[in-house]
């Protein structure tokens, strides 16, 4: 009996301490995502597209340049995509700020926005991938946002944020290497900020890569899944309590 106790005790101390990893991995990662500035633009408006390499939702930190992205481009509600060319740098200081992109919402529907940057290994450094997506709307009209991409590791929308109520719970799926993959989704939104803990949710996907996860108020939200030693995927997306 004390030995059963005693192997208890040791694996719930070996889970503590992997949660604990697994958290704080996270917590310290530098994420890539797109920071909107009109989410739900009239058809035809202008909307700009800021890419983030940071560590804390949605403020800048690490300035990305345009040479350092493999993609930087916006998927219609036609299925089409287009490369994103009006391009400049928002500077907040020598090293800080964020790549600015200017869209022309021109079709009525939803478009995803998309920005992505590779880093090939060495002998100092891991391989990194980092992949980004945010939802814009023109309101009701075609969508292809529940679409995969092809993205090594992806977050897939399987509801318009449009559609999305604060209360209520979107699902995802996550796909690595186009399969389904089961691990933790994160979550955060514009107005919290802990340096320590910069996601307040989180949750895990099935063994099918569908997760869950409840947005609990109106805003700016992004969501992140990581896998391996550094890729990750984030979807950004606004929340808005319609009037009725």
């Amino acid at each position: 009996m004390k030995k059963e106790i005693l192997i208890f005790k040791y694996a719930f101390i070996f889970l503590v301490i992997s949660f604990s990893l697994i958290i704080t991995e996270v917590s310290f990662a530098h994420d890539l995502w797109i920071n909107i500035n009109n989410p739900y633009p009239s058809t035809g408006e202008k909307v700009t597209a800021k890419v983030v390499f940071g560590h804390n939702f949605p403020y800048y930190d690490i300035l990305i340049s345009r040479d350092s992205l493999a993609e930087f481009s916006y998927l219609g509600p036609d299925g089409q995509k287009k490369e994103i060319t009006k391009t400049w740098e928002d500077k907040k200081g020598d090293r800080s700020g964020a790549l600015v992109g200017e869209i022309n919402t021109d079709q009525k529907g939803s478009y995803v926005v998309i920005a992505y940057r590779k880093v090939k290994g060495d002998k100092q450094h891991v391989a990194s991938e980092k992949y980004a997506k945010s939802i814009i709307s023109t309101g009701e009209g075609k969508s292809h946002i529940s679409n995969p991409l092809g993205h090594r590791i992806e977050i897939v929308p399987l509801k318009d944020p449009k559609d999305i109520k604060p209360g209520d719970t979107i699902a995802v799926r996550l796909l690595f290497e186009g399969k389904p993959l089961s691990t933790y989704l994160y979550a955060t939104y514009a107005g919290y900020y802990s340096e320590d803990e910069p996601f307040p949710f989180f949750t895990k996907s099935n063994e099918d890569g569908i997760a869950y996860m409840k947005i609990t108020q109106p805003g700016t939200w992004m969501l992140v899944c990581n896998h391996k030693v550094d890729f990750s995927a984030s979807l950004t997306f606004r929340v808005v309590e319609w009037p009725k």
